[in-house]
């Protein structure tokens, strides 16, 4: 009977074309498929492990085939292969069944027990892909994968130090293992030992130098523990062997951002812009820059951006609203905020935005209250309706605002001067 793992999806073959092969051809086929993997052709992939675990092997070109068969050494490996390509096609069963075909012929080997940690965690199995993981181990006190694994599984179950000790073991197996650096910089940085972290990372990207992804850990990292320049360098360093890159570049404007280099933030930010040109993280850099360079205007031309590409969000609203008030534009400060309170009206922000409409109403009353009681006939017009007499002196106020002014005493004006307005939307 036909392997089970030869006989789902890609792979599939019939045994009577089982190719009888030597030792040589066995591991030419092996690396032709380790190439197919490599370069992410997976059907194809899949099709060479599945011959080679059916593969029966023959000692020399020239000998009976039948007497001189031999073990196929290497099958559980091809097994593990192919259960790879399926897990990469989401054929889940079908991994499980190579998986378990592999290690039938070698009930310890490392890489199956790894791929088949990783498919019990993936479905819901994790004391499973744990007891696998320590397994192979056990068996493999010196294989790096493993380990490595064993210490993000730890690092999972919050088990800080084991996963450090782990990583380490790791590093240790194989020092040019630059994953393991990766993983220890993680654990490390878990436990709080930041500058151990930091260095872990480094020896990662010695060993990965154009690796973006290590480049954004370590300026991250170096970050943390209040490296900023050195993570900027990082970053800049990053992005000159990796242009274009949008995480890099991203993480360099609010790098830049940070240390107060606003010109060089407005720089990365539109950088940003021209690799993604509706990134709100771009135009948080800009408004943010602009705003503290007294660009009061760009400022808002940004916010005014971010709402328009997400009308919905409140925080855009918000933002908008801050700017016109700042520019002493508040019908439209009041409008914009408002908005924020029609938007999430049980938020933080929401609670925001009704201090800072109580602020505004606030100080515009007291300034109704002193022009009335200088123009008489401006206090006539506030008797009469307080809504037109305050537009028409340019007055902007909340409905609670106006309700607030209807229930003062116009005629002692000079005291309710004095008094402070209390809070409206509260």
């Amino acid at each position: 009977m036909l392997p089970p793992a030869v006989r789902h999806g890609p792979g599939e073959i019939n045994l009577i074309m089982v190719p009888r092969l030597t030792l040589k051809s066995l591991w030419r086929l092996y690396r032709a498929a380790q190439t197919s993997l490599q370069s992410g052709d997976i059907s194809e992939a899949a099709v060479q492990f599945a011959r080679l675990a059916a593969a029966r092997v023959r000692r020399s070109p020239g000998s009976d085939l039948t007497a001189q068969e031999m073990p196929n050494p290497l099958a559980a490996r091809a097994y593990v292969g192919l259960g790879y390509c399926h897990l990469e096609e989401g054929r889940l069963d079908a991994a499980m069944h190579c998986l378990d075909a592999a290690l039938g012929l070698e009930p310890d080997n490392a890489e199956a027990l790894c791929e088949r940690a990783y498919l019990l965690n993936l479905t819901g199995q994790r004391a499973g892909a744990l007891a696998a993981l320590e397994r192979a181990v056990g068996a493999h006190p010196d294989h790096a994968k493993a380990r490595r694994a064993l210490g993000f599984f730890y690092l999972q179950d919050d088990r800080v130090e084991d996963a450090v000790r782990e990583c380490r073991e790791a590093v240790r197996c194989d020092p040019n293992y630059d994953s393991a650096h990766v993983e220890l910089a993680v654990a490390l940085g878990r436990a709080g030992r930041l500058d151990e972290a930091a260095q872990a990372m480094k020896r990662a990207l010695e060993l990965s130098p154009s690796n973006p992804d290590y480049h954004y850990n370590l300026a991250s990292l170096l970050r943390e523990s209040r490296h900023g320049e050195e993570a900027r360098l990082v970053l800049r360093r990053g992005l000159v062997l990796n242009p274009g890159n949008v995480s890099l570049t991203q993480a360099y404007a609010e790098f830049c951002l940070e240390l107060g280099e606003l010109d060089e933030a407005i720089r990365a930010a539109d950088d940003l812009l021209r690799l993604q040109p509706n990134s709100f993280a771009a135009r948080d850099v800009l408004g943010v820059a602009y705003l503290q360079q007294g660009r009061v205007n760009e400022a808002l031309r940004i916010a005014d951006q971010m709402v328009t590409l997400n009308p919905l969000e409140p925080s855009h609203h918000f933002k908008k609203a801050v700017l016109f008030q700042q520019q002493g534009m508040l019908r439209n400060a009041l409008a914009e905020f408002l908005r924020v309170l029609e938007l999430a009206p049980e938020s933080d922000m929401a609670g925001d935005a009704r201090m800072a409409i109580d602020t505004m109403d606030g100080h515009q009353i007291r300034q109704i209250i002193l022009l009335a009681s200088e123009d008489v006939v401006f206090r006539a017009k506030l008797r009469r309706d307080p809504e037109q007499a305050t537009r028409e002196r340019g007055f902007v106020l909340s409905y609670l605002g106006l309700a607030a002014l209807q229930t003062l005493d116009l005629d002692s004006l000079e005291s309710v001067c004095s008094e402070t307005s209390p809070p409206l939307y509260h």
